[in-house]
């Protein structure tokens, strides 16, 4: 039993180790895309006229200071009616690159993967203590 426990014991803390590790970077990614995801606001642009070097639609927004921002959309093609609204998601640090899809990168898998690694790495730190009292 002895020779089983001498061969368990280190791959039980080489576990441990890259549990905590490994979890910890991935746990720290998450919380700062989560921290990150909460920054976008919406508001509505409106299409204007494109002028003659635009490929997409042109359309212009304000941002909750008050600026006016206008950028090119290459969702929408060129013809896109005039005075068509669009719902659009920006971060108030770069105004200028706005969205039209909703941001959802919230950093909840890479926040999930840290916490079983580094759950596993308890688990194998509890363990590790346990076989050093072991026979």
């Amino acid at each position: 039993m002895s020779d089983a426990l001498t061969v368990i014991s280190p791959v039980v803390e080489l576990f441990g180790w890259f549990g905590f590790i490994v979890g910890t970077p991935f746990l720290l990614a998450g919380s700062v895309m989560r921290s990150r995801s909460r920054r976008w606001e919406q508001t509505v642009a409106v299409v204007i006229p494109a002028p003659d070097w635009a490929h997409a639609a042109t359309a212009r927004w304000m941002d909750s200071s008050g600026e006016l921002h206008e950028t090119e959309f290459d969702d929408h093609p060129v013809d896109t009616p005039v005075e068509t609204e669009l719902a659009v998601h920006y971060d108030p640090w770069r105004p200028s690159r706005p969205r039209l899809d909703p941001p959802h990168e919230d950093g909840r898998a890479l926040r999930t993967v840290g916490w079983i690694l580094i759950a596993v790495g308890a688990v194998c730190a509890v363990a590790s203590i346990v076989l050093l009292f072991v026979d």
